[in-house]
């Protein structure tokens, strides 16, 4: 859309309490990992390269928890906003936020947490992820910039 509004947002350093709405952080003791239904868990490693922080959708998942570990401690950038919102109407933006992971953490995203990311704030990022094995069928979108004409900018 190319004459979407910017919405900007602090990104924000990520600790547990902070992030406690959106899922855990990953950094020491048990996670506690969730499947519904007929859903397993499935393990890769994502690969990102460096890109503008311009957040036009956020994706979420209904039946699977998704853990996301950076390798070699390369920092990254997560886009996140709570469940109880579809983004149906832009009054729903104003619960994104954005967060810093400085690579010695991951997160483990809570279902039906929305995200965007974890992108890399250098020239890349090798990702553990840990997600549902049929994502493909459990990858619900919200199109802000297309159904809202808004577009997220992260200022680091």
């Amino acid at each position: 859309m190319p004459n979407a509004t910017t919405r900007a947002v602090v990104a924000e350093p990520l600790n547990e309490e902070a992030f406690a709405p959106f899922g855990q952080v990953i950094a020491h003791g048990d996670m506690v990992m969730e499947l519904r239904g007929e859903e397993v868990f499935h393990l890769n490693v994502l690969h990102y390269d460096r890109k503008p922080l311009r957040c036009d959708h956020l994706n979420r998942h209904h039946r699977a928890t998704q853990a996301l570990v950076a390798l070699s401690g390369k920092p990254t950038l997560l886009v996140v906003a709570p469940g109880e919102y579809d983004f149906s109407i832009i009054d729903h933006m104003d619960s994104v936020r954005a967060f810093i992971l400085d690579g010695s953490a991951g997160v483990n995203l809570a279902l039906r947490t929305w995200h965007w990311g974890p992108y890399p704030l250098s020239d890349y990022v090798d990702l553990v992820n840990v997600q549902g094995k049929y994502f493909d069928t459990d990858n619900e979108i919200a199109y802000i910039e297309r159904d809202l004409g808004v577009v997220v900018e992260v200022v680091l």
